[in-house]
């Protein structure tokens, strides 16, 4: 009721949909980063994560709808699913150590504990039924 100007997320939802009224398999994948540039605790950020999780329920409600008018035995992810890229590393021998320990709970010190992080994904790509689309933030 906002008036997005992005309606790619309902065209998504919609078709999916019609492929679930259709009974014909159709299943959505989409790659998003785990957050937006900046810093994660920021309210810039955390407002877009917001908008980000409600679009995501209003995709999963229409599937959920259609299932449900359609009676089948199925959950809205069997048709829709958002991934984050990341990467684990293992520490290797000979690699530099910090000659202090970080302070506990600092980022720097998680991101050492865990040696994971998100792949940032920067463009916008779809392949759909043999078609690529392409965009890029330039």
């Amino acid at each position: 009721d906002i008036g997005a100007l992005h309606l790619i997320p309902k065209e998504l939802s919609l078709k999916i949909v019609s492929k679930i009224e259709a009974g014909e398999r159709f299943v959505v994948y989409v790659v998003i980063p785990m957050w937006p540039e900046g810093i994660p605790e920021s309210a810039s950020v955390q407002a877009i994560l917001d908008w980000q999780r409600r679009t995501m329920e209003m995709m999963y409600s229409d599937i959920a709808d259609a299932i449900k008018k359609k009676n089948i035995e199925a959950h809205p992810r069997d048709y829709l699913t958002f991934y984050c890229l990341g990467k684990r590393e293992s520490k290797k021998d000979g690699e530099y150590t910090p000659p202090e320990e970080p302070a506990p709970n600092s980022d720097y010190h998680r991101a050492q504990k865990s040696r994971r992080f998100m792949i940032y994904v920067h463009s916008k790509m779809m392949i759909a039924s043999k078609i690529v689309l392409n965009s890029n933030n330039d």
